[in-house]
């Protein structure tokens, strides 16, 4: 007896992936033996436990039977996990996913195991905004990408800091003066200002929305020791600053994404106060009395639980009632405060840390202060089903997240570039992605290919390690890094999600991790290749609505090539609603030789699409129900066949 069932097969489910609380779900299972089963069951485990429901057939075509069942997903928004069983005469067989667990082609045996498949239920109300969906994203650290001063030049709030004059100096390391680890408080003097000034550039690159790393009142540089939520750190500028940040951003087309660092303050604050620079006798460390105390968990006074263990980071109660109306539900509450004055949403540091119960609070009074505010977190697996400290996560059941930062893409992506896996292996993973997320989580997907939390992606790519530091790659390896960078951003452009560039990585920054990937950037030393390509596939997704809100449909993966279509399905876009426009075949070459792929695609004959990546002109024709490409080695391409005017 052989059973088969594919999860990402619209033959065995229907409808594909995440689906709304109160849908049917029809699930099928082929059987393949001389004699007909005595029963087939779905078994399926949720939030009320086990049930078995029974499979009917309704293909026989002898020794090939197809079963198949109704399942009502309910009206909770949860997890369902199913598998299959068989019983025979002489033997009972089990059916679920595979042993990665990735969806798809699932594995027999005569046992029952763990990994069944997942459906993800989420609310049906539960909407994205699609203004950020259709944007896209620049990350700056603020010290490090531009500074505009006065007179006076550069600030120094605290006497112990470090002041580079020279934009285009060395990183260095400086010890903390109180606590173990760096002090981070060297600065350079990028600041809000400098943003606005570069506000040009950044729409040129395609950009409409920034995030902008921490910018409250800190000790560091990163900013995310925060002393005070509801002031701009004097380094970066003024309340007014911020205010007239966002009122030119808009003029440009670009919203402002703000960093909510909420599990934990720093130690030197004034809600904390330890080394007193706030007063001798305020702050939760210094005054048992103070309102700020109930806000921390002190072990045994002065010991205090802190953020995996940085004393300079202590831990907070989210769910103290004093801090959620201080942080979400005050009149002048921390989210609200900066929305009112022009911020368009919020990115959720370390949302593990966060209680599920805080970020749906979160959420609701965001959504009531403006609906199309956008909330992502930071959640570094799949975060359909992440568990934290023991607890299954609720980020994408629609009543939380709208997006999180999307590593899983960069793993993928970075690992086929690099060869560590091939194109099938990268394919299976990104359509489990598309299987367990909402469609309208998986396309506001914040896609990353470097971060302020990892090494810079070209000297990744140039095979450097993490612990690179400042070194450089040789010109060899330079140019080999550039070109898998352009094959990464082509991915990045033309993929599902919000393409989210980190500063600098478009003009070809390098380092190691922290802090050598917080460089300053180099306004006078870009690399102008580079940036053409960014320039050129910013422009590009922007025209093109099917790479925004079309259907992603793999077409091509084997050993060093990925393609892929971009379209409309009967004149719809993915989310249903009525689009029109082209139709994009995306194409990865990330080998060393010319590669040829061909591949079925029945609307193919007598279609003739054009080539817009590169310099010259160049037509492809459909003939007889396929596609032929010609790859070069390490190449991408985007065929476009036009079927009316964009939108």
């Amino acid at each position: 007896m052989k059973l088969f069932h594919n999860s990402q097969d619209l033959r065995y489910r229907t409808p594909f992936g995440a689906v709304p609380a109160g849908t049917t779900v029809v699930l099928r299972m082929q059987v393949i033996s001389e004699k007909e089963p005595q029963k087939v069951w779905l078994r399926v485990f949720g939030k009320d436990g086990q049930a078995q429901f029974p499979m009917e057939i309704v293909e026989d075509g002898g020794h090939k039977r197809l079963y198949e069942t109704e399942l009502f997903t309910g009206n909770t928004p949860q997890l369902l996990w199913y598998d299959f069983i068989v019983e025979g005469k002489e033997e009972t067989l089990y059916y679920f996913n595979n042993a990665d667990g990735l969806g798809g082609v699932g594995q027999m045996a005569s046992s029952p195991a763990a990994n069944s498949y997942q459906i993800t239920v989420y609310a049906p109300q539960y909407h994205t905004p699609a203004w950020f969906r259709e944007r896209i994203m620049y990350q700056i650290f603020p010290d490090r990408f531009f500074g505009v001063h006065g007179p006076e030049g550069i600030p120094r709030k605290r006497e112990d800091y470090m002041i580079h004059y020279d934009w285009h100096e060395p990183l260095s390391f400086q010890r903390h003066p109180y606590e173990d680890g760096p002090a981070c408080n060297d600065f350079y003097g990028g600041n809000l200002r400098g943003i606005m000034q570069k506000l040009p550039y950044l729409k040129r690159l395609g950009v409409g929305v920034l995030y902008l790393n921490p910018i409250f009142d800190a000790y560091s540089n990163h900013k995310y020791d925060t002393a005070d939520y509801k002031t701009i750190d004097p380094m970066f500028g003024t309340e007014e600053d911020f205010a007239l940040l966002c009122k030119e951003a808009e003029k440009y087309g670009i919203g402002i994404i703000l960093d909510g660092v909420f599990s934990h303050t720093g130690a030197d604050s004034i809600y904390f106060n330890k080394y007193g620079s706030y007063g001798e006798h305020t702050g939760a460390w210094r005054d048992p009395n103070s309102p700020y105390r109930p806000w921390y968990q002190f072990t045994d006074y002065p010991n205090y639980n802190s953020w995996w263990g940085c004393s300079n980071l202590p831990n907070v109660n989210e769910m103290e009632p004093s801090y959620l109306d201080y942080i979400l539900r005050d009149k002048d509450a921390v989210i609200k405060r900066w929305i009112h004055r022009g911020a368009s949403g919020w990115r959720l540091d370390v949302a593990d840390e966060l209680p599920d119960e805080f970020i749906k609070m979160c959420r609701k009074e965001l959504k009531k202060e403006n609906p199309e505010a956008v909330l992502i977190g930071e959640v570094w697996e799949d975060a359909s089903h992440k568990t934290a400290y023991g607890k299954e996560r609720e980020y994408l059941l629609g009543e939380e997240l709208d997006s999180v930062m999307n590593y899983p893409f960069k793993e993928q992506v970075l690992g086929f570039l690099m060869g560590w896996w091939d194109a099938a292996a990268m394919s299976r993973r990104i359509m489990s992605q598309l299987e367990n997320y909402p469609i309208e989580t998986a396309y506001s997907l914040m896609n990353i290919l470097g971060t302020h939390d990892t090494m810079r992606v070209k000297s990744l790519l140039g095979g450097m390690n993490e612990d690179c530091g400042a070194s450089r790659l040789s010109s060899g390896m330079e140019e080999l890094a550039s070109q898998r960078l352009m094959l990464g951003v082509f991915m990045q452009m033309t993929f599902y999600g919000v393409p989210c560039i980190y500063y600098g990585d478009e003009v070809g920054m390098q380092g190691g991790k922290d802090p050598f990937n917080r460089g300053t950037f180099p306004w006078r030393a870009v690399d102008p290749q580079l940036l053409s390509w960014y320039k050129k596939l910013g422009a590009l997704r922007n025209r093109l609505s099917c790479l925004r809100r079309g259907y992603f449909e793999p077409v091509y993966a084997r050993n060093d090539v990925y393609a892929y279509l971009r379209r409309f399905r009967g004149g719809r876009n993915v989310f249903g609603d009525k689009d029109g426009g082209s139709l994009a075949l995306c194409a990865v070459n990330r080998g060393f030789e010319e590669q040829t792929a061909v591949f079925a695609l029945p609307e193919a004959e007598g279609m003739v699409m054009r080539e817009c990546c590169g310099g010259a002109k160049e037509i492809l024709e459909g003939r007889q129900e396929e596609i032929k490409l010609t790859l070069p080695p390490l190449t991408a391409k985007m065929y476009v066949w036009k079927q009316k005017k964009e939108k």
